[in-house]
């Protein structure tokens, strides 16, 4: 029994110990996100007929040089095509516009490349979609674990729940924002894995007890 509080001291020290780090990474480096949630450039292709990607993937990355690029096709007459980067200077853009003219055979003096700066996504943004239903069903497993484990004590089961469940995202978020991890487009799937798993976790405990508090009472 020593042994088990020990480990768990243990446990609760280093969680508390990534928390803190957590907290500091985020104040002093700030969180990591993908390009697409960063602020960059988007720069927009508009060809007049249609292209094949593997050459445009050829001529960009000549003309942009070695950096993380996202294409965005458009499907409806495949004659157009988006370009997202980091950044790109107005000598880069040239050089892209001049190769692509070049390559599809368009005219000089028609003008086929935009650019646009897209800003930055923040993490309350890509939060506040998912605030409501969480919280709608928070309460009802709230409601639910408070009625079936009763007999366990309702503020110790409730408590216990919503500390481990507030405990799993901010752990989340801090090995997020120590290990520079970008946020984009799955890290709310992530969160709500991280949620499901803490929740389960805890429901199987009660389960537990409660079994053996009933098996305890058939013996007597």
């Amino acid at each position: 029994m020593k042994e088990i509080m020990k480990n768990k001291k243990v446990l609760y020290i280093l969680m508390a110990l990534i928390i803190v780090l957590g907290i500091i990474s985020i104040f002093v480096f700030r969180l990591n996100f993908t390009l697409m949630y960063s602020e960059h450039t988007k720069i927009n292709i508009y060809l007049g007929k249609e292209y094949n990607l593997e050459d445009i993937k050829k001529l960009t990355e000549e003309a942009l040089g070695k950096q993380e690029i996202i294409y965005q096709e458009i499907e409806v007459f495949r004659d157009s095509v988006a370009i997202n980067v980091k950044s790109a200077t107005d000598e880069q853009i040239d050089s892209l516009e001049a190769k692509l003219k070049e390559k599809y055979e368009i005219e000089e003096s028609e003008e086929i490349v935009y650019t646009e700066t897209v800003g930055h996504i923040r993490g309350k943004d890509i939060v506040r979609p998912y605030i409501i239903p969480m919280v709608i069903v928070t309460i009802v497993i709230l409601a639910y674990v408070g009625v079936r484990y009763l007999n366990l004590g309702l503020i110790k089961v409730i408590t216990t729940l919503v500390l481990r469940l507030v405990l799993s995202q901010a752990l989340l978020l801090s090995v997020i924002a120590i290990a520079r991890i970008p946020i984009g487009i799955y890290t709310m799937l992530l969160a709500i894995l991280v949620y499901i798993a803490a929740l389960m976790y805890t429901v199987v405990g009660y389960e537990n007890i409660l079994q053996k508090n009933k098996e305890k009472e058939k013996k007597k």
